[in-house]
C-alpha cells in the first residue's frame, strides 16, 4: 500500500481514519498530534518544571524525542527528579493505556478516580495508540524489544482483552473513552457549581 501523502510504500494504516503513511509522514502526523494534545491539556508554559515519567519502553524513548524537539529552542523549561517539585508531570501513556486505564474504572465502579481533578498533566501520547509509538520511536533510532506491557492483575488484562476486540470492529472506540475521559471532571465539576 502507499502512502496517502506521498506515494511511498506506506508503513502504518490508521483504521480510525483510513490513512496510510510512510515512515516519514507517520512520523510527521504523530508529532502534530502530540503538539495538539500538549496544547489542549494546557501547554509547556515559562518557567514550567516539568517531571517525566520513565520506563524502559518505546513510550519513553518516544517521548524523550517529542520534547527534545518541541523544547529545542527553549530555556525557561526545567526538568525535576520528583513529581512534588513539579508543575507539570509528563505521562508516557499511550491512547491504548489511557483509554484501558479509564474502562477498568467504569467497570470497577470507582466514580470518584473516574471524576477526580487532576493536577496539570501532559499527557502527548495519549492520542496515539501504541502502535504507532512504537513506529515512531524505531524510526529515530530506538534498537530496544518490544515488549507488550504485561498486565499481572488478571481484572485489568480481561478488560483490556475486551477493548481490544471490540476495537477490531470499531477502531475509535479508544479514541471516544478518552474523550469521556477528559470532559467528565469538567463536565461534573460545572454541574455541582451550578447546583450550589
Amino acid at each position: 500500500m502507499q502512502c496517502s501523502r506521498c506515494g511511498k510504500e506506506a508503513v502504518v494504516v490508521q483504521p480510525y481514519s483510513g490513512v496510510a503513511l510512510c515512515a516519514t509522514h507517520a512520523a510527521h502526523d504523530l508529532e502534530a498530534r502530540a503538539k495538539r494534545r500538549i496544547r489542549k491539556c494546557g501547554g509547556i508554559a515559562s518557567n514550567e518544571r516539568l517531571y517525566v515519567q520513565v520506563s524502559s519502553g518505546p513510550e519513553s524513548f518516544a517521548l524523550s524525542v517529542l520534547l527534545a524537539g518541541i523544547l529545542s529552542c527553549r530555556c525557561d523549561v526545567s526538568f525535576v527528579s520528583t513529581p512534588a517539585d513539579a508543575t507539570a508531570i509528563v505521562s508516557t501513556e499511550t491512547l491504548d493505556s489511557y483509554a484501558c486505564g479509564f474502562l477498568q474504572l467504569i467497570c470497577s465502579g470507582n466514580v470518584a478516580e473516574v471524576l477526580a481533578l487532576r493536577g496539570k498533566v501532559l499527557d502527548p501520547l495519549a492520542v496515539i495508540p501504541r502502535n504507532e509509538v512504537v513506529l515512531y520511536s524505531r524510526y529515530h533510532g530506538w534498537g530496544g524489544e518490544d515488549l507488550t506491557p504485561f498486565l499481572s492483575d488478571p481484572f485489568a488484562a480481561d478488560v483490556c482483552a475486551l477493548l481490544g476486540d471490540f476495537s477490531v470492529g470499531h477502531p475509535s472506540a479508544a479514541y471516544a473513552l478518552m474523550r469521556i475521559r477528559d470532559a467528565l471532571p469538567k463536565l461534573y465539576l460545572e454541574r455541582i457549581d451550578h447546583a450550589l
